[in-house]
């Protein structure tokens, strides 16, 4: 018998209808799911006991606190805490998925920390007298921020760096005592403040949301102000007009309406609520000048801002800390040792602000990070920190916590082997003996003998007069928090400080031909905060956040930059250029370009900077 072609291909089809009746393809489908969902690093938690325990959680300011179902020793999900009087039981994605991190395939674990230690001691020693040495600290109001602070006293020329903001710090808000705010792009409801607070408090107040996206906020907000990109500035000088604000005098409603896109009644509307609808609150997600001044128009202040009372600290660290200091205040070319820390998220200062600082010749830059994402990327040496839930700390109140606060990040695993902790390696440069510094604070706290602890697990507030020191010690270690006295009084002039490190807004209203866009940096978390790459992955697939290198365009704007579908381009403002993927989206304005608002971008871009997108 002949087997001919046709005979061949009569065997191979019948044998592919026939497996399809088998288990095999179906077997096969299955493996590969599961093998797909085992790459190198997913934790495989072990066995043994089911048990609760709580923290809380630093990953962003607000600090909320955590309750850890764990087994056998190790957490396998987190769930906020019922009843928490400054989280009140809510926890973001975020945090949801704290305990993923200690996985993150772009996690540092280990570092040349021996070499590193040997070039700061040698550097530190060759200072010339115009020389600086300095720690920048990117989340000041911690226990390791006073030991910086004492070791920078302590050495030759020392300088304490914090970033600067109007509202944060001492100055806190009040959302119990708020009837009307007025947001110029502030995400109040995408990570602003404490989210758990916010909910709270959100049927007692009207929120007015000023922006040019229909962010998040903006859809949940009582009213949307579709204001032109870059004109926040102009919108807020035009309030202040109509508010009496004598230095606002030349904004009339029909100058700044045509400067905005707002009809006059609106912006008469707006300011008719804020003067009338009180008490009222003014935000502004860059801190600009002219919109937190409408706060004392509307006399905001010691009524929806207040003085925050400090958390009590040993009155000798208090004699020996040097001054906090704003970067934009350091001399240019003078900083010849540089000390980063930025183990837990804080605030981002672009490298270009950072660069200048630095002496010419060969300046030394140690950062001390979870990852190269940040300041890695331009320092001589990265030394691995633990991340968290194996990082220990405090973390200081929220900017919507008008109490004080002390909470610890109490350890849930242990961090490896190879990880170093900024503070103590910066006191072993200059011979400072920190010593248990937690302690030493949560012990003058006890001492002061005022305030309530809040312990998780059976919900209940305690006087601290009532608790004794090592009972009070061990319960903030349980994830227990001390909650002190409320602010009072005046809160500052929270419109003295602009956040310099962002250039000044008002460029957006200056016409220029060579870069015709406007930058609008999105979302508020920490911009080298560490996300749990699976809530990363399902965030930018699904198009509910940009991803680090995306930038979103109106398909008008597209069309005009020469990529009508998008593609690979190349961002440019007057701070440099930076290569990113655009995107196309028709709720984005017109000659706006909206970016992630993440270190590699945000060291070439300011919100409200001109700027220009070409094809790569």
């Amino acid at each position: 018998m002949n087997t001919t072609r046709r005979d061949l291909l009569k065997l191979a089809g019948g044998s592919a209808v026939g497996v399809l009746f088998t288990p095999v393809p179906w077997r096969l489908i299955t493996d590969t799911a599961l093998w797909s969902e085992n790459w190198p690093g997913i934790p495989a938690p072990p066995r043994g006991e089911i048990s609760a325990r709580f923290t809380n959680c630093p990953l962003c300011p607000a600090g909320c606190a955590v309750r850890a179902r764990c087994a056998g020793g190790r957490p396998v999900s987190l769930a906020g805490v019922a009843g928490h009087p400054l989280s009140r039981g809510a926890l973001c994605p975020f945090g949801l998925t704290g305990h993923h991190l200690p996985y993150h395939p772009a996690r540092l674990k280990q570092g040349p920390v021996e070499e590193a230690a040997a070039a700061v001691s040698d550097a530190m020693t060759k200072c010339a007298p115009g020389e600086r040495v300095a720690v920048l600290d990117l989340r000041p109001g911690r226990t390791a921020s006073w030991t910086y602070r004492r070791a920078m006293a302590a050495a030759a020329n020392g300088v304490y760096l914090a970033p600067a903001h109007a509202l944060g710090g001492a100055v806190a808000v009040d959302l119990a005592q708020t009837k009307t705010i007025l947001s110029f792009g502030a995400p109040l409801f995408d990570g602003w403040g404490t989210p758990g607070n916010v909910n709270a408090h959100r049927a007692r107040f009207r929120l007015i949301q000023a922006e040019p996206v229909e962010s998040r906020t903006a859809v949940l907000a009582d009213l949307w102000l579709p204001i032109r990109p870059g004109t926040e500035p102009a919108l807020a000088l035009g309030i202040a007009h109509l508010l009496g604000g004598a230095q606002a005098a030349e904004f009339t409603p029909a100058k700044t309406a045509a400067e905005t896109g707002l009809s006059e009644a609106q912006i008469a509307a707006v300011a008719k609520e804020l003067a009338e609808n009180g008490p009222a609150l003014v935000l502004d997600a860059a801190e600009s000048p002219e919109v937190l001044a409408l706060n004392h128009l509307v006399g905001s202040a010691g009524r929806t801002i207040v003085a925050r009372p400090e958390s009590p600290v040993p009155e000798a660290w208090r004699k020996s800390a040097a001054p906090v200091t704003d970067l934009a205040d350091v001399p240019d070319h003078s900083i010849r040792v540089l000390l980063i820390d930025e183990s837990m998220p804080g605030d981002y200062l672009p490298w270009r602000d950072v660069e200048k600082k630095l002496v010419r010749d060969n300046p030394l830059v140690v950062a001390f990070a979870w990852s190269r994402m940040g300041y890695g990327r331009y320092a001589h040496y990265v030394l691995p920190t633990a991340v968290y839930p194996e990082a220990a700390g405090d973390i200081p109140p929220a900017i919507d916590s008008p109490a004080a606060a002390f909470r610890l990040t109490a350890p849930l695993i242990p961090p490896p082997g190879g990880v170093v902790y900024p503070a103590a390696f910066i006191a072993e440069r200059v011979k400072l003996a920190a010593g248990d510094a937690l302690r030493e604070r949560a012990d003058a706290i006890h001492k002061a003998g005022h305030g309530t602890l809040f312990t998780y697990a059976d919900a209940k507030s305690t006087p601290v007069k009532e608790v004794k020191p090592d009972d009070f010690w061990k319960a903030l270690n349980e994830g227990g928090c001390w909650i002190g006295e409320r602010g009072q009084g005046p809160g500052g002039a929270p419109a003295a400080v602009a956040g310099r490190g962002w250039g000044p807004r008002a460029e957006a209203l200056e016409a220029s031909s060579d870069l015709p866009l406007i930058v609008s940096p999105t979302e508020s978390c920490a911009a080298s905060a560490p996300g749990s790459p699976i809530l990363s992955k399902l965030y930018q697939e699904s198009g509910l956040r940009l991803a680090p290198n995306q930038a979103a365009l109106h398909p008008s704007t597209a069309r005009a930059c020469g990529i009508p579908g998008g593609g690979r381009a190349l961002l440019e403002t007057r701070y440099g250029k930076c290569a990113i993927d655009a995107i196309v989206d028709p709720a984005i304005p017109p000659g706006m370009v909206q970016v992630a608002a993440r270190p590699g971008i945000l060291d070439v871009c300011a919100p409200g900077a001109r700027a220009k997108v070409v094809a790569a």
